[in-house]
């Protein structure tokens, strides 16, 4: 409150104390004390005026968002995928190659299996004497995943079986010695029949293109689950991420392509959100586009959204609720119509009760947008105690009879409002992304969405996720990039492997943290309350993993990054103003620009925007999964020894 009234609201504190002492007589000045400071005028805050969207904008929109597209898009996984299946316990299955063939692997791909049942298929191999060879358990299959076994024995019979309450096999291959997959004599059998009826399908290793990955073995298993009404493995997070999956599910089929590729559609659709929002913070397009491409070719925003995770939909709608709550923030119900300054806060309220049924973590956003939310009220407060001063008087052209008139009602109907748009209709959204949940087979109603938020939060503050990981990073290593996370990798052959790391764009991140401490020295010194914004917004989102104790990962920090690039961009816009604007008062870091350097600045961040575009560039392999030389790797971009990327 007291930052808040001294820095925003520009209330005028009573002179300093200092003014209040009498300071020793100068030898050579007549002056005895100081001067007293002068009493600030008092200002309403006028309703901003944002930049129109032009045909340039539209047109510099489609082509960064279509030249990402293409790149997301692009080899992100297959489009097919084993559908048949039989379940195990139904019974074992024999599988008989005729007569004792020489085995050298074994290849199956599972579908899902009981909640807290182990994926154990014990497979038995025995000769054409009905001897056992060789008989083994495998528990380290992962759902929708080619698993691989070597074998190297000979044998006729494989048979297949599992304690599981429910285990299922979409696919099972046989491999010779010589390489090619044996065809069993009794394939045509019902009970194995579809263990051999999609054998194109089998691929010659096992990739992120044709396997689940990270932990896609839970959020796109858990989609799977939704469209086929079954019980629900995957709990820790609210339903609505995984009912976004599970949409590209039934169009594209479960499959790679399937599982991942409405996480990169909404990736996608982050790029002209992002422009959108710095055209409203800067009114630049120049500077939109700058915004824009560091955000598109951040590291992260390009492999957290495809990968099919849940924290591609909360960081699009955190960017969709800021977004209209700096509508709302940029607004004044004395200078527009009230009923206009109601639909921000309601797209904003929606955007959060999205948010937050896709993930917890939506709250912490919410908290920012409350404190957002206040200091305007607060600032609407403050003028209207103006106006009781002077009831007939007007300030920057607003009538204080309207303004004494108008506070009560607009601020009772707003609060209101922010009621139903902030409480009820989260809890509403909330309550129906749980209906696919509902429909599993031991779901009780409302009791089970109750028992869930129970069960979410003892599992994320037990001391289960307190346990070590080898890429696991506190907040404070996210910022610095410590320790980026190694979701993939694969071996094609020497020297040439892939893998696949999150983790954030150098220019982008390191300068964001400079950028970050600018803010808020313009918030406080310069009182610009858009700088306080992106402060706010920024720290909502990071503060609240501060005291977290358990298992936390850099990919925590992604609904950061819109904000970390936005005061990037909104730092360059000031900049840019300081330069154009040096002898009318410029203060700050940049007072000593000249008004001729104001190209020099677009020049520069044109330049930095095409340095990151590099950047991206030559991470692009280990961002991706492409095959790629481990001499390029070491050499160029091992920066560190604690960065692992293939």
């Amino acid at each position: 409150i007291y930052i808040t009234q001294k820095h925003y609201v520009n209330y005028s504190p009573k002179a300093a104390a200092a003014s209040a002492k009498s300071t020793k007589k100068s030898k050579k000045s007549s002056v005895k004390y100081a001067p007293a400071a002068p009493k600030k005028s008092f200002n309403f805050t006028l309703s901003t005026v944002f930049s129109k969207v032009t045909r340039f904008d539209i047109i510099a929109m489609i082509v960064i968002t279509a030249v990402y597209a293409c790149i997301a898009l692009y080899d992100l996984g297959d489009m097919s995928a084993p559908e048949s299946e039989i379940s195990l316990p139904d019974g074992a299955v024999t599988i008989d190659l005729g007569q004792d063939t020489d085995i050298s692997k074994i290849k199956f791909y599972l579908g899902s299996y009981q909640l807290n049942d182990e994926r154990t298929i014990d497979i038995e191999f025995k000769d054409s004497a009905n001897n056992t060879v060789k008989s083994d358990s495998y528990t380290d299959g992962a759902v929708f995943y080619w698993s691989e076994k070597n074998i190297n024995l000979s044998a006729r019979y494989i048979s297949l079986s599992t304690s599981a309450t429910e285990l299922t096999i979409k696919e099972f291959a046989v491999m010779g010695s010589d390489g090619t997959y044996l065809t069993p004599v009794n394939a045509s059998d019902a009970s194995i029949a579809n263990l051999f009826d999609e054998q194109s399908l089998i691929p010659e290793r096992t990739t992120f293109r044709n396997s689940t990955y990270f932990d896609e073995i839970y959020h796109a298993r858990t989609a799977y689950e939704f469209v086929h009404s079954l019980s629900v493995y995957e709990w820790t997070h609210p339903p609505l991420g995984k009912v976004f999956i599970a949409l590209g599910i039934l169009i594209f089929g479960m499959c790679p392509f399937g599982w991942r590729i409405i996480g990169t559609l909404f990736g996608i659709f982050m790029v002209p959100c992002i422009y959108m929002f710095a055209k409203r913070l800067t009114k630049k397009s120049w500077l939109s586009i700058v915004t824009c491409l560091l955000f598109t070719f951040d590291f992260m925003h390009f492999v957290q959204t495809r990968i099919a995770t849940i924290d591609v939909y909360i960081t699009t709608f955190v960017i969709l609720m800021y977004y209209f709550m700096y509508k709302y923030y940029c607004t004044s119900f004395y200078d527009t119509p009230f009923k206009k300054t109601l639909v921000p806060l309601a797209l904003s309220g929606v955007a959060m009760g999205l948010g937050i049924a896709s993930k917890w973590t939506g709250i912490y956003a919410g908290a920012g947008l409350a404190i957002l939310f206040f200091m305007t009220m607060y600032k609407r407060y403050s003028e209207y105690l103006h106006a009781l001063k002077n009831p007939s008087g007007e300030t920057n052209g607003i009538s204080h009879k309207f303004v004494v008139s108008s506070f009560k009602p607009y601020f009772i109907k707003t609060i209101l409002w922010c009621c139903i748009f902030f409480i009820l209709v989260p809890l509403v959204i909330y309550c129906v992304s749980y209906i696919p949940y509902l429909k599993a087979p031991d779901a009780h109603g409302l009791k089970s969405i109750i028992d869930n938020q129970n069960a979410m939060y003892t599992y994320h503050s037990s001391t289960v996720l307190g346990s070590t990981h080898p890429f696991s990073s506190r907040w404070y290593e996210w910022i610095i990039m410590k320790r980026p996370i190694w979701y993939y990798s694969g071996a094609v052959s020497d020297g040439i492997e892939e893998g696949i790391s999150s983790f954030g764009n150098p220019l982008v991140w390191w300068l964001g943290i400079p950028a970050f401490f600018y803010m808020v020295y313009i918030a406080f010194k310069k009182k610009d309350k858009t700088a306080l914004f992106l402060v706010i917004g920024y720290l909502a989102q990071l503060v609240s993993w501060i005291p977290i104790t358990r298992l936390t990962f850099i990919y925590h920090y992604f609904p950061c990054v819109p904000f970390l690039v936005l005061m990037l961009g909104y730092s360059i816009n000031v900049i840019y103003e300081s330069a154009k604007d040096v002898g009318n008062g410029a203060v700050g870091f940049f007072k000593n620009i000249k008004p001729g350097n104001k190209n020099s600045v677009v020049m520069g961040a044109f330049i930095y925007a095409g340095l990151v575009i590099v950047l991206f560039a030559m991470f692009y392999p280990v961002l991706s999964g492409q095959p790629v030389s481990t001499d390029y790797v070491v050499t160029f971009l091992k920066w560190f020894n604690s960065w692992v990327l293939i």
